[in-house]
């Protein structure tokens, strides 16, 4: 287990990706771009996997593009030549179509993936919005059913949501009471393109207390009041799975 407060630079967006793997970015960013990549690999693996999709799909479209009509009196091709063609043709331009199918899919999962800085927010958030509401230990558990079981440390869910942290971008929240009826979030997302990081690591808001990890192509915050009773237990039997 690791406790830092630093934290990166803010990650890139998609538009920066796009425009650096079609060679449109200005020099100055993309000087920027490339020095943020030498120090996040995880996010170099996505512009590289970007530029290499870019690549295949231009050499694609270039390999199927139709020849230029003959004038009259020009030579001509024979229709024997003509007819193998047009296979190649049809499976070339299947390729490219399964490229381009590629391409969009990656894109929308690249865009779904919520970012640490932003499940953090989103668990502060939470936390708050949890401390105003005062859950007791008579509030409903119907979120028990899907949510990870911490009654061996004490703990015990009262409230399962789903945030939507932006139109592609979704988050599961738990909130859970400990012994002292203090409220402990409990933030998931996917995060398919993310390093791995089974071990957390803890900072501080304030009062606030974060402790995260990435593990199973999910990123993981859980959130509480330093002095919460239990709360770096919870994140050891979480890791622990």
């Amino acid at each position: 287990m690791t406790s830092t407060d630093n934290r990166h630079g803010p990650p890139l967006s998609e538009a920066d990706i796009q425009a650096y793997a079609d060679g449109t970015l200005t020099p100055e960013r993309a000087a920027a771009l490339r020095d943020y990549l030498s120090k996040h690999p995880a996010e170099a693996r996505r512009v590289a996997f970007y530029d290499k999709l870019n690549a295949q799909i231009q050499a694609a479209f270039q390999a199927t593009d139709e020849p230029a009509p003959q004038r009259a009196g020009g030579s001509r091709q024979p229709l024997s030549r003509m007819g193998a063609a047009r296979p190649a043709r049809r499976t070339l331009n299947v390729l490219a179509a399964l490229v381009l199918a590629l391409a969009i899919v990656s894109g929308w999962l690249a865009a779904a993936q919520v970012s640490g800085e932003a499940l953090d927010n989103a668990a502060v958030m939470a936390l708050a919005e949890a401390g105003a509401r005062g859950f007791s230990a008579a509030s409903p558990t119907r979120a028990e059913a899907s949510a990870p079981d911490l009654s061996a440390i004490g703990m015990r869910v009262v409230e399962r949501r789903v945030l939507q942290l932006s139109p592609l971008q979704r988050a599961n929240e738990f909130v859970y009471l400990n012994g002292d009826q203090q409220p402990v979030v409990l933030l998931t997302a996917a995060a398919p393109f993310a390093r791995e990081q089974p071990q957390w690591a803890a900072r501080r808001i304030g009062e606030i207390r974060l402790l995260t990890w990435t593990a199973r192509r999910q990123r993981f915050t859980v959130a509480g009041n330093a002095r919460t009773h239990g709360l770096m237990r919870a994140a050891d039997a979480m890791t622990a799975r």
